[in-house]
């Protein structure tokens, strides 16, 4: 680097220097301002991740995987772990028999303190036999059938604790496929 004695160049070239770093850190706030905005948009609430996961475990078969989401005090966890009308062994039954398929899902979810709302606002499931291949038994489109998730932060982390259906009711009936 060739070194000047002139005051007027050394001067110039510092503020050439100081520019060019003003420069880098507005760029550097700017990236950064952009992926903090990013997250924020595009971030997945807290108290969503248990549906997700359990969803995921639905369409793996793992019925069981699933319930270890749900809170054992909460409607889903009585429901579930009392057999309330035989709503554990119906369900049982029905993933021994059909293989769900969930597509294009999205969520609306309201978080107050710990407790949260969570709604399927769009998305698919496409219900399957496991005995035989072919063409779907059911598609259930999700939209504006007014379908709650409650969940609760509870010990560091977020559970399912029911639905704004009569599950038992649902389940005594109205599910037979083919």
């Amino acid at each position: 680097m060739e070194s000047t004695r002139d005051p007027e160049e050394r001067e110039r070239r510092v503020n050439m220097a100081g520019n060019a770093v003003k420069w880098g850190f507005v760029v550097l706030l700017a990236a950064l301002a952009g992926l903090i905005a990013f997250l924020q948009l595009f971030r997945t609430p807290a108290a969503q991740r248990p549906l997700e996961e359990a969803v995921r475990r639905l369409e793996e078969g793992n019925l069981e995987g699933a319930m270890a989401l749900v809170d054992p005090q909460g409607q889903l966890g009585i429901l579930w772990n009392e057999n309330v009308g035989g709503a554990r062994d119906r369900l049982l039954e029905l993933f021994s028999r059909y293989r769900l398929e969930f597509s294009s899902l999205s969520w609306r979810t309201r978080t107050e303190g710990d407790f949260a709302e969570s709604s399927p606002v769009r998305g698919r499931v496409t219900v399957y036999s496991r005995e035989t291949k072919g063409p779907p038994l059911a598609i259930y489109q999700f939209g504006d059938d007014g379908l709650v998730f409650y969940l609760q932060k509870k010990g560091g982390s977020w559970l399912i604790e029911g639905v704004n259906y009569d599950l038992e009711e649902l389940l005594s009936g109205g599910l037979d496929l083919p």
